[in-house]
């Protein structure tokens, strides 16, 4: 039997392995050493602060040391003694490097049994047979070639060897720092907490209260800001201790402000209260602080007289502070009163200017007014007896301007600017004023076509027509002197057009017409003429059914073929979603996974994006019906049929089949569970489904339009067939008996009977 020579053995591992070991165990002394110096600090810290305000005696400062003591021994066995004593051979170290690197995968230890188990077998002591050998000898050159990738520094955790020397530097300079800066204090604790010593602590700080030490009065919820003075050695903290004579009591460090001062400000101090402060190892010193109370202001009331003009009701508003808006001329009536006898009552207005308010005989309750000619902020306040102003004196900004016309603000909803001569012109309208509306008001303005001039055959000159008032339907009524108002309103062109025909004489608004249409609304200023406010002047094109219902139906195409175009674009990505996913369940991604997957989320987006043109599509179809509704081209029972099987199932399929669809896809792109992309695909499918049968009825209502264009343009001809008729027979009964025999003839006369006709046929 042929041996195969084992390969270099895993020297250069081991050689890893000691200096691994080498640098576990200067962790141990590191981290025991950096214990040892929080310690240090943690002991030095307290027992100073105690020792040095406290003044410990021998036998406490002798507890502190032994507890201190035989926390360190505890510490040094469980983190240096017993650590230090553990047996770290390189299966344990190989075993280290695998739990930092997962990605090893045991390819370390195996590596070292198996060349362990070599050895042994070239030496004679184990058997091993020769598919076993060349087995073994692979893993160890290939763990021989990986050397060098392998993080064997990973098995340390370097974060915690650096956090325990920082604390080995920390304390250190903390001792250091301590020593150098106050040398005196240093050796007084070491003496005193290390080597037992009955050395005392010197006294060299006295304290003072800066404003003086028979007592204070300040007034009922102000800020008071004490001051302490300290002379000798500063102390490096004045704490303030406070007891009020409710009973509440706690305690403050006090701010150092230089020159040997301190302060502390109590932010509202309600009730009287002795102060004590502490500081060093001075005395504490007490303050009495005496509460007076300010006066308070009750029962504000404050009331807007306006101009007469305004026809308006004296107004009582909240006493709050806040803007307040104030037509010039308005009287500002202004009352209250004060718990506390007062001395003197006023108000600040503008540059500071003092309007003094009169006091009744109580000497507690006020009154006054104030007529603002301009604007600027009010102050109300009040002086009592023991010379204090009121705490929270209440403050109104004033903003005096004159009155300005009122705003209107009319949206259209479901028309467009073709109109028919009988439609509905629907709207939103919002009108709003300074102080107050009065009434509302809508003008029409209708004009005809430019002429054209003989002579040089260009448009003639069409004088302005002026507007003219209109009638327009109101939801909701004004309430009047409103500052705000909104409500729908609807303007109907069958107030002028009395006659179902849109040619007949009697209609005032005819095909080839403009109509201009303006909402105004009026406010009540005074003494002088209300102010007018008019909206944006709206301009319709007045049309032939037969030309509205082109357009319209030009615009249901248009949206149709939009939606043909999403359905195509839908049913190329659902082909493409059923590879994608064929691709990745049989798992034949492969090098291509980065390109599956970004078309993925690329479909994912497409979705999202065909959701969104969808709503715009609902959202114009449901404009272009409701463009045959308010024209009367369509009866509004259609056109709510229509809505149901069109603009309705559109927004659904966007707002929640497209978005849903996509985020499966999405969801099937990270998880690539059949489960996921069966969902993606179901839904694509009913997406397609929905939008297949939402064009088949655009294509009904398009026939719908058709078929009304149609009939519109069977009843023209009809209507100008019986105009020849009527023309021919009339020509032939005055060459008969003569010019102005109709009524001998029993005929009836050629306008009334073509509205007669026409009104039947419009019906």
């Amino acid at each position: 039997m042929t041996t195969t020579a084992s390969p270099a053995a895993l020297g250069s591992a081991r050689v890893k392995f000691d200096q691994l070991r080498a640098r576990a165990r200067r962790g141990i002394w590191i981290e025991s050493l950096g214990m040892l110096s929080l310690l240090l600090v943690a002991y030095a810290v307290p027992t100073f602060l105690t020792d040095r305000y406290l003044r410990l005696e021998w036998v406490f400062r002798a507890i502190l040391l032994g507890t201190f003591v035989v926390t360190v021994l505890r510490m040094l066995n469980r983190r240096f003694i017993k650590p230090i004593a553990v047996t770290l051979d390189d299966e344990e170290m190989a075993l280290a490097v695998e739990r930092a690197s997962p990605g090893v995968r045991q390819a370390l230890i195996s590596s070292l049994q198996f060349d362990r188990r070599l050895a042994s077998a070239n030496a004679g002591g184990e058997v091993v047979d020769l598919e076993s050998r060349e087995m073994m000898n692979a893993v160890v050159s290939e763990t021989n070639a990986r050397l060098d990738a392998i993080p064997f520094g990973n098995a340390i955790d370097a974060n915690r060897v650096r956090k325990f020397l920082m604390a080995i530097f920390f304390g250190i300079g903390a001792f250091v720092g301590w020593g150098v800066s106050n040398s005196e204090s240093f050796s007084l604790w070491a003496r005193r907490n290390l080597l037992l010593s009955n050395v005392d602590w010197p006294r060299y700080t006295t304290l003072s209260f800066a404003d003086g030490q028979d007592g204070v009065r300040v007034p009922q919820g102000d800020a008071l800001t004490i001051r302490v003075a300290a002379t000798g050695e500063l102390p490096e903290q004045v704490f303030l201790e406070y007891e009020f004579a409710g009973g509440d009591r706690g305690s403050e460090p006090m701010s150092a402000t230089g020159d040997g001062e301190f302060t502390l400000t109590l932010d509202a101090v309600l009730e009287d209260v002795v102060l004590r402060a502490e500081g060093g190892d001075a005395l504490p010193i007490e303050l009495a602080v005496t509460v007076v109370e300010r006066p308070r202001i009750e029962n504000l009331q404050i009331a807007v007289e306006y101009p007469a003009y305004m026809a308006r009701d004296r107004e009582t508003i909240p006493a709050t502070e806040g803007d307040l808006r104030l037509p010039r001329g308005s009287t500002l009536h202004i009352a209250g009163a004060s718990h506390k006898p007062l001395t003197e009552a006023f108000l600040l207005f503008g540059d500071d200017r003092k309007t003094p308010l009169a006091r009744d005989a109580d000497q507690r309750s006020f009154a006054g007014q104030l007529v603002p000619e301009q604007s600027g902020l009010l102050v109300i306040d009040v002086i009592d007896t023991d010379k204090l102003g009121a705490s929270a004196p209440p403050k109104l900004l004033l903003r005096v301007g004159d009155d300005r016309a009122p705003k209107v603000d009319f949206r259209l909803r479901g028309i467009g600017s073709l109109i028919a001569s009988h439609a509905r012109i629907p709207g939103t309208l919002k009108a709003k004023d300074d102080f107050g509306l009065r009434a509302l008001d809508t003008s029409m303005r209708v004009t005809d076509d430019a002429p054209r001039d003989a002579g040089t055959g260009q448009d003639a000159p069409v004088p302005e027509t002026p507007f003219e008032n209109a009638q327009a339907r109101y939801a909701d009524g004004l309430r009047q002197n409103a500052l705000r108002y909104e409500t729908e309103v609807a303007v109907d062109l069958r107030q002028w057009n009395p006659k179902p025909t849109q040619n007949a004489p009697e209609n005032r608004i005819r095909p080839g017409m403009t109509l201009s249409l303006r909402f105004g609304a009026t406010d009540n200023f005074g003494p002088g003429e209300p102010h007018h406010g008019y909206s944006e002047v709206l301009t319709f094109r007045v049309v032939t059914r037969e030309r509205l219902l082109e357009d319209l139906r030009r615009r249901q195409v248009e949206q149709r073929q939009e939606l043909a175009k999403i359905v195509e674009t839908h049913q190329a990505g659902l082909l493409e979603l059923r590879e994608l996913v064929a691709v990745v369940l049989q798992d034949k991604v492969g090098d291509r996974e980065r390109r599956v997957m970004a078309r993925l989320k690329t479909l994912a987006r497409q979705q999202v994006s065909l959701g969104r043109r969808t709503a715009f599509i609902a959202e114009s179809y449901q404009r272009i019906l409701w463009e045959y509704e308010n024209n009367r081209l369509i009866e509004s029972g259609k056109v709510r049929q229509m809505e149901s099987l069109i603009p309705a199932p559109l927004t659904a399929v966007a707002k929640e089949a497209f978005p849903i669809s996509g985020r499966d896809v999405d969801t099937f792109a990270r998880t690539r569970e059949g489960s996921v992309s069966k969902k993606a695909i179901d839904g694509y499918i009913d997406i397609e489904r929905r939008l297949v049968a939402v064009l088949k009825e655009m294509e009904q209502a398009e026939t719908l339009a058709a078929l009304l264009e149609e009939l519109r343009t069977v009843i023209k001809i009809e209507d100008g067939i019986f105009d020849e008729v009527e023309s021919k027979a009339r020509a032939s009964e005055s060459e008969f008996f003569g010019p102005g025999n109709d009524e001998k003839s029993g005929k009836p006369d050629k306008s009334g009977g073509k509205s007669e006709r026409n009104g039947k046929k419009g019906k």
